[in-house]
């Protein structure tokens, strides 16, 4: 059986390991300047709000990703985890929408259920 997250665009695999690393240092590494986030409501623009974002969330919810499932769409990336940590109703299933751009960054990131 093959591992899905070894489908995964080198953008995407760098920001799933730097999340369960909790690390943030690297954030502009892998989301374009003017990225767009999208997750509890919430929208973060720029690579700034982004590393703050993913640091709340993960002091907040500890969360462990791990990928069950990726599908290649025309201009999107659908990434099918498993999310655990300290939340109520931890594991949950949720959806990543990833759009990357020319240079291979990731300009949207949907989160859903």
């Amino acid at each position: 059986m093959s591992n899905p997250a070894s489908s995964l665009a080198p953008a995407i695999a760098a920001y799933i390991a730097a999340a369960n690393a909790r690390d943030t240092s690297r954030v502009g590494s892998f989301f374009a300047e003017d990225a767009n986030v999208f997750d509890e409501g919430q929208h973060r623009i720029g690579t700034q709000a982004i590393a703050q974002w993913m640091q709340d969330t993960a002091q907040r919810y500890e969360p462990r990703v791990e990928v069950l499932d990726v599908q290649q769409r025309t201009g999107k990336v659908l990434v099918h985890n498993l999310i655990s940590g300290t939340f109520p109703g931890s594991p949950l299933e949720l959806r990543y929408m990833f759009r990357l751009n020319e240079q291979g960054k990731i300009a949207r990131l949907d989160i859903s259920l």
